[in-house]
């Protein structure tokens, strides 16, 4: 490991940067199965056919296809602790709340899929909130 032979130490994470960290690898599963699902739907293997792309209407299809696509990049960035999964999945959840919230004549309303999201997002911003604030704080103990 490069770090190993030149010396420097990783610094230690702290509680709750290890809580985020399985958070977004939970995150990821959720984002992993989520575009599974689209990708199923999109091929006709789930639904009995009735996701089938060429039977959507084309802002269904512009939108499922998306999600289909991001929500499983979000995922392995999401496991991998990256900043752009966690970018990824925050406009794959936009996406989502937007399509199944607002746009409920287009769209089948899916309040548990929106709420589910809107939670994530909330819990995202919180956790993301507490370890910066914990580095922040183990940055002035350091000095």
């Amino acid at each position: 490991m490069v770090i190993a032979e030149t010396g420097l130490q990783q610094p230690r994470k702290g509680a709750v940067e290890r809580v985020f960290g399985f958070f977004l690898r939970i995150l990821a599963l959720y984002a992993l199965i989520s575009g599974l699902v689209y990708w199923a739907g999109l091929t006709g293997i789930a639904g009995d056919g009735a996701w089938r792309f060429d039977l959507l209407a084309l802002p269904v299809r512009i939108v499922f296809t998306t999600l289909a696509v991001l929500m499983p990049a979000a995922a392995l960035g999401l496991w991998l602790t990256t900043r752009w999964g966690v970018v990824l999945w925050v406009l794959a959840a936009t996406a989502e709340i937007g399509a199944y919230m607002f746009l409920s004549d287009i769209f089948s309303e899916r309040a548990g899929i929106a709420s589910i999201n809107m939670i994530g997002l909330v819990v995202l911003i919180l956790m993301a909130g507490a370890t910066l604030i914990e580095r922040r704080a183990a940055r002035l103990a350091a000095h």
